[in-house]
């Protein structure tokens, strides 16, 4: 079966507006999504990746962003951003489809609602995935007959975005067998694998096969352009294509690389409306835009104000300099739960500097993921890992990471070479740390809250819930920051923390020490006080030192643990900790998964479950 395939019809015909509508009093929006596709796939942004005729053809009447950015590198945190023009974790909104949606502060509604209330017609086909509790007004048509087409008056202005599942991940979930029954459009010989990949015919095929999927973005691309131009509208509307996120082979989808990171932006600009932009059609942009200056960019655009409560800023429209949006040159990424995998992570990009905070160094990127590992190459890669069959750079994905990771983009764009410890760029290791925490610090980031508690307490109001202790997250960064120092000069701090009231000090202490490791192991006393702490997840971070150092078997502990408690989000986190003993590369500490109570199906716990009794390939569905 060919790759590329034949598209079907993708409007409806009936009850549709008629081509030549009256062109509206403000530019109509379009936004073209695709899934999991970073911008390493294009030719138009690399020279690794496929052509995009349609998207190229965009380029050429618009703008192309050479550096645009999502925040998170999934689709239900980086989409909640998109919607409302925030930081997640400002918001509580961070970690993959929140066990509660939480609640938007006042004042601060979806860009579709804003758009609806100011005379919009806003249409969605038909993904939204957000963490935050949506109204009914937050869209006209949100559904799979979506479209611009339906809006009750031809005059009206109209926004509307189309998400396309073409480039998802779940398009790479196939059966190896697959590479010998169904060929590629693109050669798998001829692709350029990044070196951190082994170099396999199963990656050169995946690689290729989403190249062709890449295609079909590009296919559809032409389709709705071709359906705006039939329509007489393309001169009246604003045309956006991006990637909801990066992905989706390996080490992208999920983590703050550049591949997880960076997507592909054009911004088609409008004959009618191109006074609203200060940069020629057919020119780039080199400024870095992220996804909290999206849903500002649009209300920009259509005339109206930016709330205050907003983190972006706008990159287009009137009286926006082409030459201060390109002086911007800092992205933030973030990256927290992901299914039922926990990491607390952040990111710093300035300029080529790019900034890598693990909060959790001890969790290898490879830490089990269900759906992650349902592709073939993930679990190849994996395979050749524990067969002792990779380079140096191929193994970095199984292994712990250090507390930070300074990498110079210009001369290693696959951050391979850590130069954190390297004394002459100490400076530049200095200044990044310090904006990051600065920048944490303000929010204020409510990831260093564990999930169960903001479940527990924050949702209703996620802001006022952060500001309210802004003081108390500023301290739990300075305690997780303890381990950036040699183990001499944070040992006293450290002991401090180990016998804090507060239980998240003592909480991110006993982090700071698995850090550590080996250097801690004079604080193993302490630490195993903790075992008896009146708090469960406490009692996960002291299990982890203890069990890294030898001292314990983890296995007892955390099924005790997860078995204690009613508290889904408490068994979830304590699960992670087992599944990372579990197929911990240096230590034996099989979990047998009948030692743990009934869960309820289809939750993150019963994945974690299934990884255990060995039968979770086939068995982990969710919805895309």
């Amino acid at each position: 079966m060919k790759a590329r395939l034949t598209l079907v019809l993708l409007f409806p015909l009936a009850s549709l507006i008629p081509p030549s509508a009256p062109a509206a009093d403000r530019p109509n929006i379009v936004w073209i999504v695709s899934e999991d596709n970073s911008k390493h796939y294009l030719k138009l942004f690399d020279e690794h990746g496929t052509a995009t005729p349609h998207i190229e053809a965009l380029a050429a009447e618009g703008i192309t962003f050479t550096r645009a950015f999502s925040h998170a590198p999934v689709c239900s945190v980086a989409r909640s951003t998109l919607a409302t023009g925030c930081y997640a974790p400002r918001l509580g909104l961070q970690f993959h489809r929140g066990i509660t949606p939480a609640s938007l502060p006042t004042g601060l509604r979806p860009l579709s609602e804003q758009l609806r209330a100011a005379g919009y017609y806003t249409s969605n086909r038909s993904k939204e995935d957000y963490n935050f509790a949506k109204s009914p007004a937050t869209w006209d048509d949100s559904s799979k007959n979506g479209h611009w087409r339906n809006r009750p008056d031809p005059a009206m202005p109209f926004f509307h975005m189309q998400s396309h599942s073409q480039s998802h991940e779940s398009s790479l979930h196939f059966d190896r067998s697959l590479t010998e029954t169904e060929k590629t459009d693109h050669d798998p010989a001829a692709v350029t694998l990044p070196p951190y990949f082994p170099d396999t015919p199963l990656f050169r095929y995946t690689y290729a096969r989403y190249l062709d999927r890449i295609r079909l973005i590009d296919d559809i691309v032409g389709e709705t352009i071709a359906k705006l131009r039939e329509d007489g509208l393309l001169e009246d509307t604003f045309v956006f294509y991006f990637g909801d996120h990066g992905g989706v082979l390996p080490r992208s989808k999920g983590y703050l690389y550049e591949g997880g990171l960076h997507v592909p932006l054009v911004v088609r600009v409008p004959e009618k409306w191109k006074h609203l932009v200060d940069l020629e059609r057919g020119s780039e942009q080199p400024g870095f835009v992220g996804f909290i200056d999206f849903a500002p960019t649009v209300l920009h655009l259509a005339g109206l104000a930016v709330p205050g409560e907003m983190d972006g800023r706008p990159f287009l429209g009137a009286g926006i300099s082409r030459d201060e949006v390109a002086r911007r040159n800092t992205t933030l990424g973030h990256s927290d739960r992901f299914d039922e995998k926990y990491e607390l992570v952040r990111s710093l990009r300035v300029g080529d500097w790019k900034y890598l905070r693990h909060y959790q160094p001890h969790y290898p990127d490879a830490l089990q993921n269900n759906y992650r590992y349902r592709m073939a190459a993930y679990r190849e890669w994996r395979d050749l890992y524990d067969e002792g069959r990779l380079g140096s750079d191929q193994r970095q994905f199984f292994e712990a990471k250090s507390p930070e990771r300074l990498f110079d983009l210009r001369n290693d764009p696959h951050e391979l070479a850590n130069l954190a410890a390297d004394p002459a760029h100490r400076a530049k290791l200095l200044e990044m740390r310090a904006a990051l925490r600065k920048k944490l610090k303000s929010l204020p980031d409510l990831g260093f809250i564990p999930e169960n508690i903001l479940v527990r307490e924050a949702m209703d109001d996620p802001v006022g819930y952060g500001k309210a202790r802004a003081v108390e997250i500023a301290a739990l960064i300075d305690t997780a920051d303890l381990m950036l120092h040699p183990f001499a000069e944070s040992e006293a701090a450290l002991r401090e923390a180990l016998d804090s009231d507060g239980a998240w000090i003592r909480y991110w202490a006993a982090a700071v020490c698995a850090a550590y490791g080996e250097d801690a192991a004079e604080l193993a006393e302490p630490v195993r006080d903790l075992l008896d702490d009146p708090d469960p997840m406490v009692r996960v971070r002291a299990v982890e030192f203890l069990a890294l150092l030898g001292e314990i078997d983890p296995r007892g502990p955390l099924v005790a643990i997860t078995n204690g408690t009613d508290d889904p989000v408490e068994k979830l986190i304590a699960l992670q900790s087992a599944a990372f003993f579990h197929n911990h590369p240096a230590l034996a500490f099989p979990f047998d998964a009948d030692a743990f109570d009934p869960v309820p199906p289809g939750s993150g716990a019963e994945r974690r479950i299934l990884y255990f009794r060995g039968d979770w390939i086939g068995k982990t569905r969710r919805k895309k």
